[in-house]
């Protein structure tokens, strides 16, 4: 079996030639890299290109000659592979141990090929530390139900596996603009009858670090000041909008989901994140998110009928009230554990 790593690619080579330098550790023999790089500016091309020569795997290269965007460039390194499976990874991101997927080919085979699913991660400081969102390793099943509980956990794209043949069925740029096109295959593959499983191993490694450093990430541009105040929806607007679609074109009902959807964002994420904020410094940017995501500025809120529309509301102070009253100690202390009870 051909498995292809797929990196959306855009500057910060240094992250991704250090990722390459651990694939290459592998015991497995049949890999492919396939890399869509979204314009760079940095001398990317030149590297891999020069890399290449003598790289352990093939590489399969693409270089867009104008930035087109994170969910279109994923798509693209999808397109390019030719592997039976593919595996998604960020650029700084990487694998995590040497038969990593010598043993994810042997589980897949076992249980007969199933479309879609994701493995464990590590943060690259703390590899003792399982970020949990799989909490066995089986093929879970499929349908509307098993969709709507686990398409949260698809959020993260480094990690997330799916059959090539699966992917070239549903490829669309529908999502593109949303960055959560991830989320989108996901709710359409599960919900349209794809075998859903979860791999009970932190196959991946997140935010390599160089020189004790990570590339920058989502806390490097957080609102901590009042002067720069401004309603904020943390993109989880296009989390909605790119699940709803994804159910809608495997057929469910709209209405249906879109309460279930932000019954899940109300209950789960939004409190989270507002916690999250505040636990990095922004208390002005969990103010900002609670304002942003108030239900009446979303679409599928509109759609509901009134009674939907009532618990929904409840569901959404319910959710602030939890985001500023958690003390950011506890938070952090049981930081692990909320994750974990919030991707099951």
């Amino acid at each position: 079996m051909k498995v292809s790593l797929c990196i959306p690619q855009y500057n910060r080579i240094q992250y991704l030639l250090k990722n390459l330098s651990v694939i290459a550790q592998q015991t497995y023999a049949d890999i492919e890299i396939a890399i869509s790089d979204d314009a760079s500016t940095d001398n990317t091309e030149e590297e891999i290109t020069e890399l290449a020569k003598t790289y352990k795997y093939p590489i399969v290269y693409h270089q867009h000659p104008v930035n087109v965007g994170y969910d279109a460039n994923l798509r693209k390194s999808l397109e390019l592979a030719s592997g039976d499976y593919c595996i998604m990874m960020g650029n700084d991101d990487t694998l995590k141990g040497s038969t990593a997927i010598k043993d994810l080919v042997d589980f897949l085979v076992k249980n007969d090929l199933p479309e879609l699913g994701f493995c464990n991660y590590v943060e690259d400081h703390s590899h003792d530390s399982v970020m949990a969102r799989a909490f066995c390793t089986a093929v879970i099943g499929s349908g509307e139900a098993v969709a709507l509980k686990y398409y949260r956990s698809f959020s993260y794209v480094a990690g997330i596996i799916i059959r090539k043949d699966i992917f070239n069925r549903v490829n669309t740029d529908k999502a593109d603009g949303s960055v959560f096109v991830q989320m989108y295959f996901a709710a359409r593959i599960i919900a349209g009858g794809g075998r859903f499983f979860m791999y009970n191993e932190a196959l991946i490694i997140k935010d390599i670090r160089i020189d004790g450093s990570m590339a920058n990430s989502y806390r490097d541009t957080l609102m901590k000041k009042w002067s720069d105040y401004k309603p904020i929806d943390g993109g989880l607007k296009q989390v909605i909008w790119a699940v709803v679609e994804g159910f809608r074109d495997a057929g469910s009902d709209v209405k249906k989901i879109s309460y279930n959807v932000l019954k899940n964002i109300y209950r789960f994420t939004l409190p989270f994140w507002l916690i999250d904020y505040r636990s990095n410094g922004s208390f002005v940017g969990a103010v900002a998110m609670a304002r942003g995501l108030q239900p009446a500025g979303i679409e599928q809120y509109k759609i509901m009928g009134d009674f939907s529309k009532i618990k929904i509301k409840v569901y959404y102070y319910f959710s602030i009230i939890t985001g500023f009253l958690v003390p950011v100690f506890i938070f952090k202390k049981l930081k692990p554990a909320i994750y974990k009870l919030i991707k099951k």
